[in-house]
């Protein structure tokens, strides 16, 4: 008996109708000046500057990172509200530097308007306090088609997953989709895949911050990515584009 002809196994294609964006890494780049910024908060606070260059701060809020540097120069992590008030501060008072460094990592600009045109909603849900993600949106030229209205910042809630469902809830609550199932976190960490993992919702992965592909491969996301400049199977997934 002959062989059976082989056949080809195409993966589940999962439509979407809302993106819940990460930034940092994900979208956009401020070139350093967001960490530096950071660092000066807690040394304006503490009195002493932290080296985070060791820590894994990616995916985390902005209240988790300032109580992990805290801890790392033995200051009190009940520092973190004045710590987070003077980020805000120092990123207003050199909002010229932010605007001037700040740029759409490869890809980005054209996969928002893909999906925009697609008639799919995106959002996001991002560790940064809102006054500071909403300045990174707006000066890297996300805004529209980004609608941050609906998102999560990192200052809406306790934990990443928190402002991950926060985001869901409203994006939820005002029918841009039915439920979990028809919304993705595109994020550039473990994290981003651990969040989406805890409201229910699907997760591509993006290895354009400090995570290879090879590191996120087995993690089990629904698809990993490169970039978004290479994002042609993501659509396929999203089914917004034929096979080939």
């Amino acid at each position: 008996m002959p062989d059976p002809a082989p056949t080809t196994c195409e993966p589940e294609r999962l439509p979407v109708t809302v993106v819940l964006w990460d930034i940092d890494g994900t979208l956009s780049t401020t070139g350093g000046i967001s960490s530096r910024a950071f660092l000066d908060a807690i040394q304006d606070v503490a009195g002493r500057r932290p080296d985070g260059r060791n820590l894994d701060l990616g995916g985390r809020i902005d209240a988790e990172i300032a109580s992990t540097l805290l801890t790392s120069i033995d200051s009190d992590p009940a520092l973190v509200p004045q710590v987070l008030a003077r980020l805000h501060e120092i990123v207003m008072s050199r909002i010229d530097d932010f605007r001037a460094n700040l740029r759409p990592l490869p890809g980005a600009a054209a996969v928002l308007a893909r999906l925009e045109a697609a008639g799919v909603r995106q959002t996001v849900v991002t560790g940064n306090i809102e006054s500071v993600g909403r300045l990174k949106l707006e000066s890297a030229g996300l805004v529209p088609p980004i609608e941050p209205d609906l998102g999560g910042f990192g200052d809406h809630a306790q934990s990443r997953a928190a402002v991950a469902q926060l985001a869901l809830d409203r994006v939820v609550a005002h029918r841009w989709a039915d439920g979990p199932d028809q919304c993705w976190i595109v994020g550039d960490t473990p994290r981003d895949l651990l969040c989406a993992r805890a409201i229910g919702v699907h997760c591509a992965l993006v290895a354009t911050g400090r995570h290879s592909m090879e590191s996120m491969a087995d993690l089990g996301a629904d698809l990993v990515i490169p970039g978004l400049d290479r994002a042609e199977e993501l659509f396929r997934r999203w089914n917004l584009i034929p096979v080939q």
